[in-house]
């Protein structure tokens, strides 16, 4: 695809959409009309909240009665994948609509030497930009407020918004950023506003003050959980580098509690959009940057290329559009071109032919298979398709499960269909040499960030970013000249 600087969004979308389809499909339903009111976009993106854990995704427990209301009235995506799990990379493809080898954050990258740091961050150039750079072009406010060090100004997230804030030390809750996004929000005098609202709290550590202590004891092991688990064949006991061995029933249970400490945290939000126009002028997007393991599939926390790691919650309010559940696979990617296609004024204003994406809601939308990595250190690749998904380590091989019979990824059939190894290898590695050839023309134009401020170490460590992780591969020494699939050169503390 030829890369251009902002266009049209409708042309973008176009592009995207004919390289996307292969043949004419048999006609579809129409999509929900666009909202002709709405003129604001507000995006809350809920860091380390796997979707199986929510109630309007059919968990078992009372932790998301806010979310829960809310996804009453939207659209609820019940397949949307990460393309990583990791916090800034994950971010980055959200907002630029390219994947991670295309934007070149493979990885969190806390615990690199300063210098090193500089070059590791998000940069944009004229091919590529984020999407609060587009709109900000055209007359947005544009406001980002973040919950802790892994988005903060350093990473390259902050670009293109004129208001932001971050938190002086590592992390802070949730009630922090929504009262900064308020004030943003009432300070607007009635112009069109993008606002970005990231929320940490259900990332670990959790110990007090995340969350308080009231609810670290809110929710106990009980049959329901323990058939959860079996389920699903989570181990008897599982290590990780913050709580060492326990077991999955305990971390699922303090995990639980931060969920709740999350949400409860959110009902000022809501209400405060309900109390004037703002409830009919503002599209609202709720997303996980990424999952979490909690012991399945023996890890404790994330960055592997297991489902319970990259499928995430999407919930998209419009005014004026009928909720409903919309089941077909997507990915970050397609967050921001789905919305922009119920909302004229994004449709007209927003960025990129960059846009990897596509509007999932347009009647000729086919899922297609979705890429997706682990922290490039890891060396592990994968690509999903509605049945299947690929997953490859570095000097092993291939793995295949059949998602249709297998959702939990149980049972690795690679020897029964090998046919469908050799033709997914195929396209992962396309797939893989595609976004690299695209990075190298973004970065033909990039300048250079500032220098990062040296106290972000010990803010990282306080957040358990030590440099060491149990779950990760070795470490490998930095090898500048490689940013490809095995390459070292983006050696991050672990998430």
């Amino acid at each position: 695809m030829e890369l251009r600087p902002v266009v049209n969004l409708a042309a973008a979308l176009a592009c995207a959409l004919s390289c996307a389809r292969a043949q004419e499909k048999a006609p579809r339903a129409a999509p929900p009309a666009a909202a002709p009111a709405v003129r604001n976009l507000l995006i809350v993106t809920l860091d380390t909240v796997r979707a199986d854990h929510l109630g309007c995704y059919g968990y078992f427990r009372d932790t998301t009665p806010v979310l829960d209301a809310l996804a009453r009235e939207s659209l609820r995506f019940t397949r949307c994948l990460a393309p990583i799990a990791q916090t800034t990379p994950s971010h980055a493809s959200l907002f630029t609509g390219v994947l991670p080898f295309e934007h070149g954050v493979l990885s969190n990258f806390f615990t690199r030497p300063d210098d090193e740091r500089e070059l590791l961050a998000l940069r944009t150039s004229p091919t590529l930009q984020t999407l609060a750079q587009a709109l900000r072009a055209r007359g947005f406010r544009t406001g980002g407020f973040v919950g802790a060090t892994p988005v903060k100004r350093f990473t390259g997230l902050a670009a293109g918004f004129d208001a932001w804030s971050e938190p002086e030390t590592a992390r802070r809750a949730a009630s922090e950023v929504i009262a900064d996004a308020i004030a943003f929000i009432d300070d607007g005098a009635g112009a069109p506003f993008l606002a970005w609202i990231h929320l940490f709290d259900a990332h670990g550590p959790i110990r007090p003050p995340f969350p308080p202590q009231e609810y670290l004891g809110r929710y106990r092991t009980d049959p329901k959980l323990k058939a959860w688990l079996e389920e699903r064949r989570f181990p008897a006991e599982v290590a990780g580098e913050h709580t060492g061995s326990i077991p999955p029933s305990q971390a699922h249970n303090l995990y639980d509690g931060a969920l709740r400490f999350l949400d409860d945290q959110l009902d000022p939000l809501v209400r405060r959009l309900r109390a004037d126009d703002l409830w009919e002028s503002t599209a609202i997007v709720v997303v996980g940057d990424h999952g979490h393991g909690l012991g399945q599939h023996g890890y404790l926390s994330h960055g592997i290329c297991w489902d319970e790691q990259f499928r995430v919650p999407l919930l998209v309010r419009v005014p004026g559009v009928e909720p409903r559940t919309v089941d077909p696979l997507c990915s970050l990617i397609d967050v921001v071109p789905t919305v922009a296609g119920l909302i004229p004024v994004l449709a007209d204003a927003a960025p990129l032919q960059q846009w990897r994406g596509a509007d999932v809601l347009d009647p000729d939308f086919e899922p297609r298979p979705q890429f997706g990595m682990s922290p490039i250190e890891k060396g592990i690749t994968s690509l999903t398709t509605t049945r299947f998904k690929l997953l490859r380590r570095r000097d092993r091989p291939p793995e295949l499960y059949d998602l249709q019979a297998d959702p939990f990824e149980l049972a690795d059939v690679a020897a029964a269909h090998p046919e469908v190894v050799t033709r997914l290898s195929r396209l992962l590695a396309h797939e893989i040499d595609r976004q690299k050839q695209s990075e190298k023309l973004h970065r033909a134009g990039m300048a250079d960030e500032g220098r990062i401020d040296p106290r972000l170490l010990e803010e990282l460590r306080a957040l358990g970013y030590t440099g060491t992780d149990e779950e990760d591969d070795p470490p490998a020494p930095p090898d500048p000249a490689r940013r490809g699939e095995g390459g070292a050169s983006r050696r991050p503390g672990g998430e």
